[in-house]
């Protein structure tokens, strides 16, 4: 799923900015911009599978 900055931003200025941010589990590393994407990074490398299945990844 991708979402626009924008859309991003604007549902969480619905929130508490005292919460803390959940990732299901995943570290946050950093967020950067690739090519005319940006990229939410975690210390653990996550794709799916040829089968459509998501894989975490630990180091």
């Amino acid at each position: 799923m991708k979402i626009t900055v924008k859309d991003l931003i604007e549902r969480l200025q619905k929130e508490d900015e005292t919460l803390p941010v959940y990732f299901g589990g995943l570290d946050f590393y950093r967020v950067r911009q690739v090519g005319e994407h940006v990229h939410i990074e975690f210390n653990q490398t996550v794709y799916q599978d040829d089968s459509g299945l998501v894989v975490v990844e630990n180091h």
